[in-house]
């Protein structure tokens, strides 16, 4: 009769049990699935983008976009032409995807409007500032420059920056000036046109300073004076001056007081 095998020991399982996530090579603690390998080359492939970015950046800002090549890129990033090619499929999808990152980070870290806040222009007033010190920041200005420089080739790019890195916040802004308007019994024609003057404002503003360095940012007193005009461009007024044929106006928040 032939000797069979013996199972070997698994100190680990009780008879009748299933593997354990830590024998199958996966730990539990990590909250996910993936082997460890993946998690590994994952970040690898990260790291490795980021650093084809990080040098493309560099080369689109010394040489423009027509200017630029791929080999110079490779050398500049450190990073190998098939590598690159491996993530891009060409100079314009990588000069694409650094545009996109970086609107994309921007929309991330942008703060929310309170829904509940009474007073639009503090409201207003106070996010103005936060996307400028937002938009204040080194790798925006770099991006805001290559945006301009490409405009001739890509007459769209400045359009999808906006549209990516301050959308969200339009849609935010225009909810917030609906709410408003029901909750303090005044009317706004339009909400949406009022934020998308805000947005448009502040990537002005910031535009500007790269056109001209050393320009130095709004006072607080010049971002209220911005807000109650867009709020009075877009006529705020009170509801039963509308409704009653009054001819008081659009009025800015204070006179409202809101």
């Amino acid at each position: 009769m032939p000797i069979r095998p013996r199972p070997r020991a698994n100190y680990c399982m009780r008879p009748g049990s299933h593997p354990t996530a830590y024998q199958k090579g996966r730990n539990p603690m990590r909250g996910d699935n993936q082997p460890d390998g993946e998690r590994q080359l994952d970040l690898r492939s990260t790291l490795t983008k980021s650093q084809i970015l990080d040098g493309a950046r560099q080369v689109f800002l010394s040489n423009g976009f027509v200017g630029t090549s791929i080999d110079q890129i490779t050398a500049h990033s450190g990073v190998s032409k098939a590598s690159i090619y491996r993530y891009f499929d060409s100079k314009d999808a990588l000069f694409g995807a650094l545009i996109t990152g970086e609107a994309e980070r921007i929309a991330g870290a942008l703060p929310s409007i309170d829904p509940e806040d009474p007073d639009p222009a503090s409201a207003l007033r106070h996010l103005r500032i936060a996307i400028l010190e937002t938009l204040n920041n080194p790798t925006t200005l770099i991006t805001l420059r290559l945006i301009i420089g490409a405009l001739s080739r890509f007459p769209q790019l400045g359009e999808e920056f906006r549209r990516n890195s301050l959308g969200p916040t339009v849609e935010k802004i225009a909810a917030y000036l609906d709410v408003r308007a029901t909750a303090c019994d005044v009317r706004i024609d339009d909400s949406r046109a009022a934020a998308e003057e805000f947005a448009r404002r502040c990537l002005a503003h910031v535009t500007e300073r790269v056109l001209v360095p050393g320009l130095s940012f709004l006072t607080e007193a010049e971002c209220t004076a911005v807000v109650e005009d867009i709020l009075r461009n877009a006529a705020v007024r009170r509801r039963d001056n509308a409704h009653h044929g009054g001819s008081n106006g659009p009025t800015t928040p204070d006179d409202r007081q809101v």
